[in-house]
């Protein structure tokens, strides 16, 4: 007789041993492990190979402009210091009045699920201005999915999963405002992306 035999036996005796309705969650047990087994076998099945698409990298192809004047608007890519944390940023200083809007038309693959858009968003150190708010917005073909009013000294991390169909372009527009009070409002988006995972 193998270990393995012999402990199998010892389980099933074990079982037997047991009063009936201990027996019955046993039962109930096995079952579970057995659906459990069969729900981690169909999510490997899902699980496809990740897909990025970098804000960063791809802001020379976008569309920039001032939904009113672009007098004050600031966009370009580089490093910002927020709360003391340096990270790779999009610059959006909002104009005098109105709105700096970056479009982006995003090519969505065929195949692709769960699309999200991370980043974090923050006020440049430096900024004087903890009486005031700036407006962050983001919209997907001209419909806003999220927004935040904040003034945030350090990075505020957000995450959102956005409606999109595979095998279109998704435009996709990042916002800053400064609510009318343009001066300290030096928005910055760290490290925005899409990202989803692709069908095998």
């Amino acid at each position: 007789m193998t270990e393995q035999t012999a402990s199998y036996r010892d389980l099933l005796d074990s079982i037997a041993a047991l009063a009936p309705a201990d027996q019955a969650l046993v039962r109930e047990y096995v079952a579970y492990l057995r659906w459990r087994s069969e729900r981690l076998a169909q999510d490997d099945r899902r699980a496809g190979r990740p897909w990025r698409y970098s804000f960063l990298e791809n802001l020379a192809g976008a569309d920039v402009r001032a939904s009113r004047v672009a007098e004050g608007m600031e966009v370009k890519l580089g490093e910002a210091v927020v709360g003391g944390e340096r990270r790779p940023a999009l610059w959006q200083h909002p104009p005098v009045d109105g709105e700096a809007q970056i479009d982006y038309h995003v090519p969505v693959p065929a195949g692709l699920r769960d699309l999200r858009l991370r980043a974090a968003i923050g006020i440049r150190d430096g900024g004087q201005g903890d009486d005031r708010l700036v407006a962050f917005r983001v919209r997907v073909d001209g419909w806003q999915v999220w927004s935040r009013a904040a003034y945030p000294r350090v990075w505020q991390p957000l995450e959102i999963k956005l409606p999109f169909q595979a095998g279109n372009v998704l435009r996709l527009t990042l916002a800053t405002d400064g609510l009318g009070q343009h001066p300290w409002a030096w928005a910055v988006w760290a490290d925005p992306e899409l990202t989803g995972e692709l069908d095998e």
